[in-house]
């Protein structure tokens, strides 16, 4: 009856009153029942007309219990029974309903589905707060998700999503611009034919723009987006050409001895993108190095006395990064200057700093579960160059040391050395090493029992395990494996009184 009744004060709150009550029976459950129930006596029609009721109270507790009511309806039934509602839900000013809407296309998970193409200049459109809201958070993840099930090509990038899309991006603000740029990068990566649309609409060239930017934080996204881009050899050619990545050194370079908060932001950001680079599809590791050498920056930044403790991690994090890959790994190897930088750091820090060599130290050991001969190498001499050669001691000193942090780098780094034929051969010929890492203790942390079970386990599974470790050493490692990482011996204790 309410429904029918003029909206006035009383039938509002009478409304809201019912509503409320109603989203605590769905929650209450049981669901299947109250779902029934409740369409049979309020169609979905009345739902979506409230939503155009004029208080915002009645609005938000509407859409809550119509999310509600649509949580088991699939995306196909949502489009074909919905789909006059689905537009003005998305233009709606409240952003409950705008969510409510959103949340929807979620469920779309093939490229098959039933889809409008009206429907993607309107979600694109809400990309256009200039303030970061659930809606625009979701309207990113939205156009995501349809990117990665195939609707880009047939429904996003349509003359009308094209406009819309220029629209945002020529609102003023870099969060609206960024946003857009967001779902470019993500679209982007997809296929070369996306790129290459968005490349003839001139959305590219748009975003390449950005890099000569004078605020600091427009040019750090613009960095963190490029790794995205570069996903086959035909963006990261077009990026390249257009000299992104000579300008990114050259920034770097001149941010040197820059000691203010910008220049230490602008040679982070881009001594990361260098790192991330190497991981990118499109990117041939070697040749891309060559070209732009970051490495030899990264040994002078770790050499330098001067540098700011926030550099010389930064310069350790993105050195582990890039010899994570086995092909950047064979790079520095030959280049020599930054691992050798490395060892230096290595062997004159303590305490969080060497954590932080030791992580680095990991990625580079553990960047592949089957090493290739000339990386297994090229890890190898890093390990004779770490400690003077007499790493495993020094690792096995920081974990007796008993800090959380320094046990779990410290072990992880050994766990990496058994992935390698001359890490367990050199973890066999240190019996004081074996035999502390055979030590249980329950007084460790869960997450160092993990990581020391990690070193055992990788360790027994290695093929050279059973050349190396002599017949009693490789039962009580296999027998630890067994045991689990939690094991705690029950056998009974023997007191030893006095005579």
């Amino acid at each position: 009856m309410l429904l029918q009744s003029e909206p006035t004060t009383e039938v509002i709150q009478g409304l809201r009153e019912a509503f409320e009550n109603l989203s605590k029976q769905l929650k209450a459950g049981p669901f299947l029942e109250v779902f029934e129930t409740t369409l049979s006596n309020i169609p979905f029609a009345a739902l979506f007309s409230l939503l155009a009721a004029p208080d915002n109270r009645l609005v938000a507790i509407v859409a809550e219990v119509t999310s509600q009511l649509l949580k088991p309806v699939t995306w196909a039934m949502v489009h074909q029974t919905f789909e006059e509602y689905i537009i003005q839900g998305l233009d709606h000013p409240h952003p409950v309903v705008k969510c409510l809407v959103l949340d929807q296309f979620l469920k779309c998970d093939r490229d098959t589905e039933p889809f409008s193409p009206q429907y993607s200049q309107h979600i694109w459109m809400c990309l256009e707060s200039k303030n970061d809201t659930d809606a625009t958070k979701l309207a990113k993840k939205v156009l995501e998700h349809l990117c990665a099930v195939g609707m880009a090509t047939d429904y996003l990038l349509t003359g009308e999503s094209i406009k819309a899309m220029r629209q945002v991006l020529g609102s003023g603000g870099e969060s609206q611009r960024f946003r857009v740029y967001d779902v470019v990068a993500a679209a982007s990566a997809r296929s070369d034919a996306i790129f290459e649309i968005l490349r003839q609409e001139g959305i590219i060239d748009m975003l390449l723009k950005e890099s000569s930017a004078d605020d600091v934080l427009v040019l750090m996204n613009f960095y963190e987006l490029l790794p995205t881009m570069c996903a086959s050899p035909a963006s990261f050619e077009y990026l390249d050409n257009a000299g992104i990545f000579v300008d990114a050194l050259a920034c770097i370079d001149k941010a040197e001895g820059d000691s203010s908060v910008t220049g230490s932001l602008l040679r982070v950001a881009g001594l990361k993108l260098f790192s991330q680079m190497v991981d990118t599809g499109g990117v041939r590791p070697g040749p891309f190095l060559e070209k732009y050498p970051i490495a030899p920056r990264l040994g002078q930044m770790l050499l330098a006395t001067e540098a700011s403790g926030e550099l010389t991690t930064t310069a350790i994090n993105c050195l582990g990064a890039i010899g994570n890959n086995a092909d950047a790994l064979e790079y520095l190897a030959k280049e020599k200057t930054a691992l050798a930088a490395l060892a230096s750091v290595y062997d004159r820090s303590i305490g969080q700093l060497r954590v932080e060599c030791m992580q680095a130290v990991a990625c580079i050991f553990g960047h592949s579960a089957s090493p290739s001969k000339s990386a297994s190498q090229a890890c190898y001499e890093l390990y004779e160059r770490l400690a003077d050669g007499k790493l495993l001691a020094s690792l096995v000193k920081e974990i007796m040391k008993g800090f959380e942090e320094s046990c779990v780098a410290g072990l992880a780094v050994i766990q990496k050395m058994t992935l390698h034929a001359w890490g367990v051969r050199e973890i066999a010929s240190h019996q004081n090493a074996i035999n502390y890492l055979l030590m249980r203790d329950s007084s460790r942390g869960r997450l160092v029992q993990q990581w020391q079970f990690a070193a055992i386990e990788s360790m027994a599974k290695s093929e050279q395990a059973v050349v190396e470790f002599d017949a009693a050493t490789l039962a009580q490692i296999q027998k630890y494996v067994r045991d689990g990482p939690y094991y705690v011996s029950t056998a009974p204790q023997v007191a030893l009184g006095s005579s």
